[in-house]
């Protein structure tokens, strides 16, 4: 009875001392109380931005049931951490609101349906995930450890501890992929209204969620290392045992059981160590710093991030001599490779998305100093209002991060862009449209019947002394002269000089109006060119071909009735 007595004063002993650390975790209730009730009125929270968020800031909780045990030295039995065992539940029982509430949706949505590979894959990735492994195995079976088979289903719910952390850990990869993976400056992500709080600052939304989530990894690995640490030290018990006469192994501090703590204490070295007695290989160092043993939380946890962080940047390379267990040196190996995958997938991305973002600034750069500008001047120069200068801007942007040679000439090679589709109509209409209405047979017509012929106007580019239509040839386009001068004369010796600016329609071409009115037209009918016009410098022109004005007016009469040549026949 009075040993037992010892072992209950110790374990009171160790729950004297306050964890301090309730104002961090009470931050971390309101917000986390918070996420389920959102999640429901979240209409995309099956694929959604809340849920990966808030199953980063749950992943980065739920390892606090890895710091619940704790090692009383002085009666060699485990005892747990009330106040991490508490908050451990918590944040628990509110992440698996979260998949209950997923699950719920799920099967709501599939009722009565077939459902589809993905969405059985994803119920049973949820339900995996709420299973309480943890709680059964960590604060249940672990206290309550008796005899040498009790280690070797330990070991067991240790593999199940661990593989329940990977469907969990799938939504924040799925994050971490999209984030990665998005184009600067684009909105159109599956992350929908969410998106904007990385698209808007790319600057360091990847780099922030990229070492948030290196650190939860190195969390995780940390609390794991403390785990362990703590069943390195009942291992040894165990061994202990097999070796002492009449010796019950037990990890618990209320059961009478026989335990002789002069055995255990030289057979378990750790401070100082002996590796000929027993050899804790890379637990070691937790074991002679005494964390085992502590509920100072704050100071264990950092403890246990510092070395997870400083291993998970060597790869490993930092851990202290292994022993032969061959338990610890799986835990090495996958430390590891875990460590140099994921620092190859987070910082390898953040890398390459620092890489996009100085390209942008070029991009940018480029813009203001010489595009811009020159945009500017164009649109001076055309008479066109500065309402489409932001239009123009964002496609010649956007060109610009396919092509970064791309320089802006004149408009032509603004409408050129794929971009411009969208808005290339209404420049035409805002060049040309006024200038239709006060040419002979187009002045009734409705506008729609005029903005599709701006809609068929192509832009082209003359040299200097280049013929745009000959004297005596078929007329099979009329054009707009927009920039440049040009020469028109015939045979007879009638000629004149034209330069775009002075010109109040610059429509040259009319001819093909009253042909086109005709409905039995066909090429083989096209008007003769009664006179010659040839570029003097290089000219700028709008053309439209004589079968797409023919298309156009076939169903809308024009009745055109006046002579529409530029110069009259000899």
């Amino acid at each position: 009875m009075a040993g037992r007595a010892k072992q209950r004063d110790g374990e009171r002993e160790l729950s004297k001392n306050p964890t301090s650390f309730g104002v961090p975790l009470t931050v971390c209730a309101i917000i986390m109380v918070v996420f389920p009730p959102l999640q429901l009125l979240d209409d995309s929270n099956h694929d959604g931005l809340l849920f990966a968020v808030s199953s980063m800031l749950y992943l980065l909780l739920d390892p606090l049931f890895l710091y619940a045990p704790l090692i009383n030295e002085n009666t060699k039995c485990l005892v747990l951490d009330n106040r991490v065992k508490i908050a451990a539940l918590f944040f628990r029982s509110l992440g698996d609101v979260r998949y209950l509430i997923r699950i719920y949706l799920l099967i709501k949505e599939g009722w009565g349906k077939s459902p589809s590979r993905r969405k059985m894959l994803r119920l049973a990735s949820d339900t995996v995930s709420i299973l309480p492994i943890p709680q059964v195995a960590i604060l249940i079976f672990l206290p309550k450890m008796r005899g040498s088979n009790s280690l070797k289903t330990m070991t067991f719910l240790n593999s199940l501890i661990a593989s329940q952390y990977f469907p969990r850990i799938f939504p924040i990869f799925v994050l971490f992929k999209e984030i990665n993976t998005a184009r600067i400056g684009d909105r159109r992500d599956r992350f929908t209204k969410w998106s904007s709080i990385v698209v808007n600052n790319p600057k360091w939304s990847s780099i922030v969620v990229n070492m948030f989530g290196y650190i939860i990894a190195s969390h995780m690995f940390g609390a794991f290392w403390y785990f362990f640490t703590i069943q390195r030290e009942i291992e040894c018990w165990g061994h202990a045992c097999r070796i002492e006469d009449g010796c019950e192994f037990s990890t618990s501090c209320v059961q009478n059981t026989y335990r002789n703590l002069t055995l255990l204490e030289n057979s378990c070295p750790a401070n100082p160590p002996n590796k000929q007695v027993f050899d804790f290989g890379v637990f070691h160092d937790a074991l002679q710093s005494g964390m085992q043993k502590s509920t100072n939380f704050p100071q264990k946890f950092l403890q246990c991030l510092s070395w997870g962080i400083r291993n998970m940047s060597s790869f490993g390379s930092n851990l202290s001599a292994t022993s032969a267990n061959g338990g610890e040196n799986l835990l090495v190996v996958l430390f590891s490779i875990f460590g140099l995958v994921l620092f190859m997938y987070l910082l390898g991305h953040t890398q390459t998305f620092m890489q996009k973002v100085s390209k942008s600034d070029t991009i940018l750069q480029k813009m203001e100093m010489t595009i811009e500008p020159k945009i500017r001047s164009i649109l001076s120069e055309y008479g066109l209002s500065n309402g489409m200068e932001r239009k123009i801007n964002l496609a010649v942007k956007q060109n610009l991060k396919e092509d970064e040679n791309y320089i802006v000439e004149n408009m032509f090679s603004i409408l050129s862009l794929k971009e411009a589709k969208t808005f290339a109509v209404e420049i035409k209409c805002t060049l040309f449209l006024d200038k239709l209405k006060k040419v002979e047979g187009l002045k009734r017509k409705d506008d729609l019947v005029l903005k599709k012929i701006c809609e068929h106007l192509k832009p082209a580019i003359y040299s200097e002394s280049s013929y745009i239509i000959r004297e005596g040839e078929p007329l099979d386009l009329m054009f707009f002269l927009t920039q440049g001068i040009v020469l028109i004369y015939n045979s007879c010796g009638s000629s004149r000089t034209v330069q775009a600016e002075k010109e109040k329609s610059g429509l040259y071409g009319k001819e093909l109006l009253i042909w086109a009115e005709e409905s039995s037209t066909h090429l083989s009918t096209l008007p003769f060119s009664t006179a010659t016009i040839k570029s003097h410098n290089k000219v700028e022109v709008f053309t439209i071909k004589a079968t797409d004005l023919q298309r156009v007016v076939s169903q809308n009469h024009l009745n055109v009735d006046c002579t529409l040549t530029e110069i009259h026949s000899c």
